[in-house]
């Protein structure tokens, strides 16, 4: 590599981390700033995300984890709290805290990791949840014995009042920044139905809405609980993220409304006027956000266990097609949907000489043929076309839409597939090849018929010498199949 090469990689290699530093301090000044406006009690932030963002950041972009990072955030920080009026060295004592409490949560997280991206177990809300008390008590500490008694506070007050308050907007926040990682990914199943439709959707939103608009005419403390039932509707509704986010909003208008007094705790509209009370009431909404986000993922526990039961329930367990029950019953939701007279087109495939294959090379090797050719008929087929394996050696398809001039030239290109292919399996190689029984049909139609003409048609295939694709000719049994 000459110079001029290297000079670029190396100029590469530092602008990426270099523009990860300023992103991420441009997004930890944006939120502190916005944290500092919401300061109502005790000179502390109603809202303060943007520890939340920066731990959150740090976490699911490691290589965002720089030192330039940390001094670029830091500096981000004294500089929301001095563009809004702060001291100097009141600002670097105050925002000092915040990294501590950051970098104790980072440190469990990357020990924790394998139980956090994505959580797949209901344990790992309960290491989330100690991830969030772990970081707000570092910086409680940190708050109450250096900071607090900058907001005039006794150290046990700024201790209690600090873990609160850090642990209420973890406990909101934090699920937000991670939850693209924490949640993993639901592939959606062919057979989904989409039982709650946009009217329960925006009635459920609008159930949400409403409980949080009451709080301030229903007050007390049974208030801040009014939005719990719309939230669980809510939460069978939407997918995880959304229903975290939801969550979460319902927590930022509760801790923004009661220290203003617009949700009164009290019937004579005392103030929330003490350290020990603004603290228990921070501690009770980060336990009810932490609550939401157990409710949350324990759905999305339940949606992914119950995806893998229907799955096994619906598709063979050595080739994940779909198995004869399942095959049969979208296949036949496909033909009732169809217009009378449209054109279908039936396969059946079987393996040639799969007994021999068994026999001579043992089930391990006959496995791996079957999964191999399920693989080549999926890969040769149309969008939308459906394949089963109903049992041994043999496999159907329906080809939806296909005369039988298209699905002669589906068959003959899967029958080509398999035929060039070689396995090999271990030392083993097998060459292998499948033989295709094939009828056309039209809607409204008898698809058991079907299959049996099409049955018919692979032993023909059979019986002429295998490795062929041959179509069923009687014009009277293509009748009486639609009947």
């Amino acid at each position: 590599m000459d110079s001029s090469a290297a000079a670029a990689s190396t100029n590469a290699g530092f602008a990426k981390p270099l523009i990860a530093a300023l992103l991420t301090a441009a997004i930890v000044f944006a939120l502190a700033l916005l944290g500092i406006y919401t300061r109502v009690a005790f000179d502390l932030a109603s809202l303060w995300p943007a520890n939340a963002a920066l731990l959150g950041i740090l976490a699911i972009y490691p290589k965002a984890n720089s030192p330039l990072t940390w001094v670029l955030a830091a500096l981000a920080y004294m500089a929301a709290d001095l563009v809004s009026g702060g001291d100097l060295v009141r600002s670097a004592t105050l925002n000092a805290t915040n990294l501590v409490g950051v970098a104790t949560g980072l440190a469990l997280i990357r020990l924790w990791a394998s139980r956090f991206f994505p959580m797949t177990r209901p344990s790992s809300v309960v290491h989330f949840s100690v991830v969030v008390l772990a970081a707000s008590l570092a910086c409680g500490v940190a708050g109450g014995l250096v900071a607090g008694p900058l907001l005039e506070l006794d150290r046990l007050e700024g201790f209690f009042l600090w873990t609160a308050s850090e642990a209420v907007n973890y406990a909101i926040f934090l699920p937000l920044v991670m939850g693209g990682r924490l949640i993993k990914a639901r592939k959606p199943s062919p057979t989904d139905q989409d039982d709650a439709g946009l009217p329960e959707k925006a009635a459920a939103i609008a159930a949400l809405i409403a409980s949080c608009g009451l709080m301030p005419f229903v007050g007390g403390p049974g208030a801040l609980m009014l939005h719990v039932p719309a939230f669980i509707w809510c939460s069978t509704l939407f997918g995880p993220r959304i229903a975290l986010v939801l969550s979460g909003l319902a927590a930022m208008w509760i801790l923004f409304a009661v220290p203003v007094d617009l949700i009164p705790l009290y019937v004579d509209h005392v103030p929330l006027d003490s350290p020990w009370d603004v603290a228990s009431f921070r501690l009770g909404i980060g336990s009810l956000a932490l609550g939401s986000l157990a409710m949350v993922m324990l759905n999305a526990f339940w949606q992914d266990a119950h995806d893998e039961i229907e799955h096994r329930a619906n598709h063979d367990f050595l080739t994940g097609l779909l198995n004869r029950r399942e095959f049969n019953k979208t296949a036949e939701a496909s033909l009732v949907r169809q217009r009378d007279g449209t054109p279908n087109v039936a396969l059946a495939v079987d393996v040639d000489h799969f007994k021999s294959i068994n026999d001579t090379h043992g089930h391990p090797v006959g496995d791996h043929v079957l999964q191999v050719v399920a693989g080549l008929l999926a890969a040769g087929l149309r969008k939308g076309d459906i394949l089963g394996r109903l049992g041994g050696e043999e496999f159907a398809i329906i080809l939806p839409g296909a005369g039988i001039e298209e699905g002669t030239r589906v068959a003959e290109r899967i029958r080509e597939a398999i035929a060039a292919e070689t396995l090999h399996h271990g030392e083993v190689t097998v060459a292998t090849s499948v033989s295709i029984g094939i009828v056309e049909f039209h809607a409204p139609a008898n698809l058991p018929r079907m299959l049996s003409l099409a049955d018919e048609a692979l032993y023909e295939a059979k019986n002429a010498g295998r490795n062929r694709v041959v179509a069923h000719k009687s014009a009277a049994l293509l009748r009486a199949a639609g009947a």
